[in-house]
């Protein structure tokens, strides 16, 4: 393929992308204060309902990556959207028994359509993974704030016909994408010890991430606190998120394992304050810190988990488990002791990154002897 085609279809891949963050963003936002207007008083279940996702995807990953190494890429991004429009359309009929089923065709969206943008970025080159992220961040920036705005303005309705519009769009979008440089890879492609490495890191992270990112809002809801707080805090991050994505896409010699260990450690500091954050400038700084380190963490992990792998499709697959197994046990554990402990417990969930910060040190003085 041409320069020009490969660009061409990067910039699809991009834009595909941002509108699947940014609608994705705006219905996991309305998401745990939807089950709360629905009668569900239980944290515990609220955290259960909200992993129920995960459950899907971490069985449907290495399935997907495996099938986008085959059939190519783009077509897997097609099947996700298509998941993504049922599931908000399950979330619209106001039950909770539906919700369920919504999240079940979310996970399936997340299984086949994440692995395999970063697949089709991963086959391009590092630069391209770099360039991914920043469309990931652009879409982080505006998926929570319009989420928030959206479910104050209206209710999780407004919320989830709005992602069910952008999610229509982007089918349409997809369907227009040029072929790719390269279908696949080789069907001799293994899978290297560093994606299990930076799968668990990934898992940790996740775990942190969603636990706070579940019952802040609820904690918000409970107390009669705007959720737009939340989406201030989440916002706030993806736009400072865009400074290291920006730098390290352009300097990506950058890139290392000191780095990473840093990235997490001050991305645990912002999670920490956002814990204990009550009023708009306190979530507003949280955010800032968070989305300094969050930015960094994403495009290291990647880079140093799958770039140059052969088995793209797979790799993803593998190391985006992470995220389902963190997304899994965090929302509902963090559930049953929020539920025992009250919200207060959420200020100890962000301590669990320092397991990977001195992982992360430990492997950057491995490689520097």
């Amino acid at each position: 393929m041409s320069r020009e085609g490969a660009s061409g279809f990067l910039s699809a891949v991009n834009v595909a992308t941002l509108l699947f963050f940014l609608a994705n963003g705006i219905a996991i936002v309305a998401m745990p204060p939807y089950l709360r207007d629905l009668g569900i008083s239980s944290e515990a279940a609220i955290g259960a309902v909200v992993s129920t996702a995960f459950f899907v995807s971490v069985v449907l990953r290495p399935i997907g990556g495996f099938l986008g190494d085959r059939v190519g890429y783009v077509k897997l991004m097609r099947l996700g959207v298509f998941f993504a429009v049922i599931a908000q359309v399950m979330y619209l009929m106001h039950n909770v028994a539906t919700v369920v089923v919504g999240r079940l065709f979310h996970g399936a969206a997340i299984a086949t359509f994440l692995p395999a943008s970063i697949a089709a970025s991963v086959r391009e080159g590092v630069s391209s993974l770099a360039s991914r992220s920043l469309a990931v961040g652009i879409g982080n920036v505006l998926g929570p704030l319009v989420g928030s705005l959206a479910y104050d303005a209206g209710g999780a309705p407004v919320s989830f016909l709005l992602a069910a519009s952008l999610h229509g769009v982007n089918s349409v979008l997809i369907g227009r994408a040029p072929p790719p440089s390269r279908t696949g890879t080789s069907i001799g492609g293994r899978l290297e010890r560093r994606v299990l490495t930076f799968m668990l890191l990934l898992t940790v992270f996740a775990i942190t991430y969603m636990s706070i990112s579940t019952f802040v809002p609820v904690k918000l809801k409970d107390r009669g606190l705007p959720i737009a707080f939340w989406g201030a805090f989440s916002s706030t991050a993806a736009v400072a998120s865009l400074i290291p994505r920006v730098f390290l896409a352009r300097s990506p010699s950058h890139i290392n394992y000191a780095v990473a260990a840093v990235a997490t450690a001050a991305a645990s500091v912002g999670l920490y304050l956002a814990t204990l954050a009550e009023d708009l400038p306190s979530f507003v700084l949280a955010g800032v810190i968070y989305g300094l380190g969050q930015g960094a963490v994403v495009i290291t992990y990647q880079v140093l988990a799958l770039a140059g792998s052969r088995a793209a499709g797979l790799s993803s697959a593998v190391y985006t488990m992470g995220w389902d197994f963190g997304s899994i046990v965090g929302p509902a554990a963090a559930g049953w002791v929020v539920e025992r402990a009250g919200f207060s417990a959420l200020q100890l969930m962000p301590f669990l990154l320092l397991a990977n910060v001195v992982a992360l040190t430990l492997l950057y003085a491995l490689r520097s002897r």
